[in-house]
């Protein structure tokens, strides 16, 4: 039978997480809650007289997870900690850490005493001796107020007739609430999951979960029949608990809880870890492991190169297949999701510090996802008004699988030297909606924040606002149109101009070239200044990634006076030969993105 700790029939043993606090002191014997293992404890045969160990202390707020300084008991800052791991509930962070090692040192506004720019989100994503470029996520917030649209839907499905008592509320001990630690059971108008969490999800739920992630380890590990080498890491994944329903859960909601980090391609409102692709469900997780695991770097290393190469193997071979089959994404939903985890393997493989996973991801995986979008024409998708709102959800979704792809070419550009594939005129494809617009949860709430405002005007694409921030001509009405953007829109910008960027770098052209860029790079700024100051104030910490672009377009700039002035001419970064190791560009960044042209040492 199936436990929150391990999925049923799994090839290889996974021990529980968390078990240790709830075990007796006496006979070792461990339960699945702590209040349950105490009570057992007292009257243990195997006491015999000896006194029960002290309780816990009451612990600092500053240092407790919300859940425990809610009710004022010792927290171990694990995340999750102990306590709520043992209880099944959601662990969350909202007072501010401590822990200097985890203090924010980015600024998105951050400028040098002497007014230049600050590169200190580069130098950390690029920085060879982290494992993963999204190690800056552990700065970034969490939406903990926020509760996923499954999660919801779980609880509605565990009902009650209408007159009568929740048969679950008999599961309480109020002995054991008047005697032991307080068990926070209140404060559900404002935690609604709080009572979720006490009595788990529905079992229904629980084992649907679990046999898909039965399912998924036995296709993984009938993948290494092939490539025997990759077998150990996915036994040794299996032992630490990532194939667990509990790791699941939890990793579900902390990616959807810090989902603005990346401009989200999964449409987290219709979101169903029962329902979608195996192949999503998994790339999702993995993401989400990976974040945690950045937040956290005493937790279980639960993922490993082989195990990211057997999923990325996994999600390729179906897409290959697939497309051979010519299954487009525009009107296969399944197929659809095969291209989100693609785009989600893509972002991962390329972020982790693995030169061999980098340039398999950019020679081989990219090549292959951007020729199924260009069979199924999804580089030139065009809303359309009118649509239902399921209709506008799967089509934005081609829309992003298409913006990500093209973002994440452009990165393997910025960051190895990698040549884009994809032209920034080719991008005809809408640009991404608002996200208030995207993130609407009912067709209602669709309609009332779209009206008018989905059809988009002048300049509707990557194509055409390229084009235009190149031109030389520059009027008033146009400044005008281009300041419609918004923060979102001149991040996607931002790879178009990057590509032009590499072109520089790598090509002979003319002398008025670097005018040109210099030029679109000035009205770049403007736009983006104008943008961030029409953001809330309490809005501008869920910006995610896009906040740091600023950065990248400070780097062009210093890199074509760099080229201009001769002064870096023998950097190993500006030889412009492809390098999947992220120390060259960290090098670069390093040595001559702080200094003016004339004060480089070479």
């Amino acid at each position: 039978m199936a436990t929150p700790y391990q999925a049923p029939g799994c090839s290889v043993y996974s021990k529980p997480l968390s078990t240790h606090q709830n075990e007796c002191p006496f006979c070792q014997k461990s339960f699945r809650r702590a209040d349950v293992a105490r009570r057992h404890a007292r009257s243990c045969n195997a006491r015999q007289g000896r006194p029960l160990p002290p309780q816990a202390k009451r612990g600092r707020k500053l240092r407790a997870c919300n859940n425990c300084a809610r009710v004022k008991v010792s927290c171990d800052s694990e995340l999750p900690c102990h306590r709520c791991s043992a209880r099944g509930i959601d662990c969350a962070y909202s007072s501010p850490c401590h822990d200097p090692s985890h203090r924010a040192t980015f600024n998105p506004r951050e400028v040098c005493k002497d007014d230049r720019p600050s590169f200190s989100f580069l130098l950390q994503a690029s920085n060879p001796t982290h494992p993963s470029m999204d190690a800056i996520v552990a700065r970034e917030p969490e939406r903990t107020s926020e509760i996923p649209a499954w999660k919801q839907r779980e609880t509605e499905t565990v009902g009650w007739s209408s007159g009568t008592v929740d048969p679950r509320f008999l599961l309480f001990d109020l002995s054991d609430m008047l005697l032991d630690e307080p068990q926070d059971y209140g404060d559900t108008e404002n935690n609604p999951l709080q009572f979720s969490g006490i009595f788990g999800p529905s079992t229904n739920s629980i084992d649907a979960l679990s046999t898909r992630i039965v399912t998924l380890s036995n296709i993984l590990q009938g993948l290494t029949t092939n490539k025997p080498h990759l077998g150990e890491g996915l036994d040794q994944s299996c032992q630490r608990g990532f194939f667990t329903t509990s790791h699941f859960q939890h990793v579900l909601v902390f990616f959807f809880r810090r989902r603005h980090y990346h401009q989200d391609t999964i449409h987290w409102p219709t979101f169903d870890p029962e329902k979608v692709s195996l192949h999503l469900l998994l790339a999702v997780v993995l993401t989400g492991t990976v974040y945690l695991q950045c937040l956290n770097q005493s937790s279980p290393s639960y993922i490993n190169t082989p195990l990211l190469e057997l999923a990325e193997k996994y999600v390729y071979k179906e897409l290959k297949e697939l497309s051979g089959q010519d299954v487009s994404p525009v009107t296969s939903q399944h197929m659809l999701e095969i291209c989100q985890a693609a785009v989600l393997m893509n972002t991962l493989e390329g972020s982790a510090n693995h030169i061999e996973a980098r340039r398999r991801i950019a020679s081989k995986r990219i090549p292959t996802l951007v020729a199924t979008l260009r069979k199924s024409n999804m580089m030139s998708l065009k809303h359309e008004p009118g649509k239902s709102w399921q209709d506008f959800v799967h089509r934005e979704t081609c829309i992003r699988v298409v913006t990500w792809t093209f973002m994440n070419d452009s990165l393997l550009g910025l960051f190895c030297n990698h040549p884009p594939i994809i032209a920034s005129k080719e991008m005809t494809v809408d640009l991404p909606c608002p996200s208030d617009i995207w993130e609407a949860d009912s067709s209602l709430v669709f309609q009332e924040r779209s009206r008018y405002r989905l059809t988009r005007s002048y300049p509707s694409s990557c194509s055409e606002a390229i084009a235009g921030m190149l031109d030389e001509e520059w009027t008033p009405a146009t400044r005008d149109s281009f300041g419609k953007l918004d923060h979102s829109d001149l991040f996607y910008l931002s790879s178009g101009l990057g590509r032009h960027i590499f072109h520089y770098r790598t090509s002979v052209v003319s002398p008025d070239y670097s005018k040109m860029l210099l030029r679109a790079l000035d009205r770049w700024d403007s736009l983006w200044m104008d943008a961030f100051e029409r953001i809330p104030e309490d809005e501008r910490r869920w910006l995610g990634i896009g906040k740091h672009t600023p950065e990248v377009m400070a780097l062009s700039r210093r890199t074509i006076e760099l080229i201009e002035s001769g002064e870096a001419k023998n950097s190993a970064y500006l030889q412009d030969i492809a390098c999947y190791d992220t120390a060259v560009f960290h090098d670069f960044v390093q040595k001559y993105g702080q200094e003016s042209p004339g004060t480089a040492k070479n």
